[in-house]
């Protein structure tokens, strides 16, 4: 396969809006304060605590990209629900000014009022997706939810990749 120049030069440039999304410069769907609402909810969901949880895995990015491309189709949910959370949120915490300002405690009784919503069953989908799926589409940062599952990711892998493929040990014949 021969490059070109043109070809290495789109390569680099997407690569680098690649690196710029990742270090957290911009958002391509997200505005910063409703970014830190729904990281606050991811962040509820699968906690930071003697492992990596939502936020050190950088599962706001993830979300970021999936409502920026093939789930642009829950954009509105997002910001119906979200509105309606910070109503929620008025109620049970008056005084309060966000989501992500609330103690951890508050956090989870927030998320309890509305666990049975379509709002918060799609960000915790997308929290696990996130957390779990691979670091190219954004979340998953280090690994973290694979390391956590003990999955070691690697580039190639070599046989036997389970039970079907191993060699039968003599008189296991089937």
């Amino acid at each position: 396969m021969n490059l070109t120049r043109r070809d290495w030069i789109l390569a680099a440039a997407c690569w680098t809006e690649a690196l710029r999304a990742q270090a957290g410069q911009r958002f391509a769907w997200f505005e910063p304060s409703m970014a830190a609402e729904i990281e606050a909810i991811a962040a509820t969901i699968i906690p930071d605590d003697e492992t990596p949880g939502a936020g050190q895995a950088g599962v706001i990015r993830f979300i970021d990209q999936a409502l920026a491309g093939y789930d642009a189709d829950k954009r509105e949910l997002y910001h119906r629900g979200l509105a309606d959370t910070q109503m929620r949120r008025a109620e049970l915490f008056p005084g309060s000014t966000s989501i992500a300002s609330l103690a951890p405690d508050q956090r989870i009784r927030l998320l309890q009022a509305m666990e049975d919503s379509e709002f918060f069953r799609q960000v915790r989908f997308h929290t696990i997706l996130g957390f779990l799926g691979h670091p190219m589409h954004g979340g998953n940062r280090g690994g973290a939810g694979w390391k956590l599952l003990g999955i070691d990711y690697a580039m190639h892998y070599e046989p036997p990749f389970g039970y079907y493929d191993a060699e039968q040990a003599p008189g296991d014949a089937k």
